[in-house]
């Protein structure tokens, strides 16, 4: 069951009830922490932040500061990951996974912003409400002390970001039927997401946001019920192969046609062919892929994975989407489709990020904190394209076919 409620910590030097005046007319309508605080609170609700017994609904994530990291040498430009792009903290992944394990209910990501020796601009705590936001959850809104003074005393960069948190938590509470829809994806990842398998697994799912492979989660535990017809690959990361009932399912899988990635090789036959650090089988009218090593570096075998099912088969190209994380997701029909774009960089896209799909969709209405504008598609040899007006820190692009 769904939560419907939307928290925020209450500050602490904040004791009068004349500050509850800044929630009126917003989605948030409860408070949240370990102690309710000693005013009167009308019809907001307290909800105690206890990961032990976590309230009816929802599901406690603690998630990190969502951030573009900042080189040292440098405080001006960008940290990057081995290929240059830009390293982003992102919880993204974190939410995704949390929806997973606990289908029906709501996230919400607890982590505090960062200590007062970093300097922490207001506009970033609009970044980290967007970011749940986007991905159907809520982060536990917490001021800072540099935030809460700026309301205090109506400095315009404060006033500027809370009106840009109310914007984007009220853009989420209009968005009530994509949260039906499901990731557009080439690759089912299966696996427990715990013990020997947790780190690989899950630092697989962040590595695989950054470099753009599109996935659908699956739990272990339910994947004999999943559907795995609608992906092209599918990779089991667990120590060692599965057994039993799972077993049979992935097999049928690859022999339907569909590329079947494990932790290690089936057979000790020789590979009909070995590339991207696997070896590969034959198997029906599909292939069988094993790691030539074992698996070690998420990063490499997001990178291996993504090539071995090939770009030809990405649902979504972004341009321009260095500093960005996207969330691609579609009705079941197929008629529907809608991208989260969460921007990391706290600066306007400038008028530069395109979308391009294979879909041949006919038009798209980009909603964000600031506007909501109509685009019509581009047609270009490999679908349609669209490109996207200015924006920051998050859009919502609503496909229709």
């Amino acid at each position: 069951m769904r939560s419907d409620l939307v928290p925020m910590r209450w500050p602490e030097a904040w004791r009068d009830g004349s500050k509850l005046e800044l929630l009126r007319g917003t989605p948030i309508n409860c408070l949240a922490g370990d102690r309710p605080p000693e005013l009167p609170l009308g019809e907001l609700r307290f909800v105690r932040l206890d990961p032990a017994s976590p309230p009816e609904g929802i599901v406690l994530v603690d998630g990190l500061w969502p951030h573009v990291k900042m080189a040292r040498r440098d405080p001006d430009a960008a940290e990057t990951g081995p290929t240059g792009a830009p390293w982003v903290d992102s919880n993204g992944w974190r939410i995704r996974l949390a929806q997973a394990l606990n289908p029906g209910k709501t996230v919400w990501l607890t982590y505090m912003p960062p200590k007062q020796d970093e300097i922490v601009p207001p506009a970033a705590f609009a970044l980290a409400v967007a970011e749940a936001e986007a991905y159907g959850a809520h982060w536990v809104l917490t001021l800072d002390e540099t935030f809460r003074r700026g309301l205090e005393e109506g400095t315009a960069e404060a006033v500027e970001a809370w009106r840009k948190i109310v914007a984007v938590l009220k853009l989420g509470a209009g968005s009530a039927d994509w949260r039906r829809f499901e990731p557009v994806a080439p690759l089912a990842v299966v696996s427990s997401f715990a013990g020997e398998a947790e780190y690989l697994s899950q630092e697989f799912l962040n590595l695989a946001d950054r470099r753009g492979l599109a996935y659908a989660i699956v739990p272990s535990a339910r994947a004999l019920e999943a559907r795995l017809e609608r992906y092209k690959a599918v990779i089991y990361i667990e120590p060692e192969p599965p057994e039993g009932p799972l077993r049979a399912k992935l097999l049928d899988f690859a022999a339907s046609g569909g590329l079947l990635i494990l932790p290690a090789a089936l057979s000790k036959a020789a590979a009909v062919e070995t590339k991207f650090g696997h070896r590969i089988d034959r198997h029906g009218k599909g292939r069988v892929a094993a790691p030539v090593e074992a698996w070690a570096d998420p990063y490499l075998l997001a990178g291996d994975v993504h090539l071995l099912i090939g770009h030809r088969h990405d649902p979504m190209r972004v341009w321009n989407g260095g500093m960005m994380n996207t969330l691609y997701l579609a009705s079941p029909d197929g008629s529907q489709g809608v991208v989260h774009i969460v921007n990391y960089s706290l600066r306007s896209t400038l008028d530069a990020v395109t979308l391009g799909f294979p879909r041949p969709y006919r038009s798209a209405t980009v909603r964000t904190a600031e506007s909501s504008a109509s685009v019509e598609p581009v047609k270009r040899r490999l679908g349609v394209e669209f490109a996207l007006p200015a924006f920051a820190t998050y859009a919502r692009i609503e496909l229709r076919g």
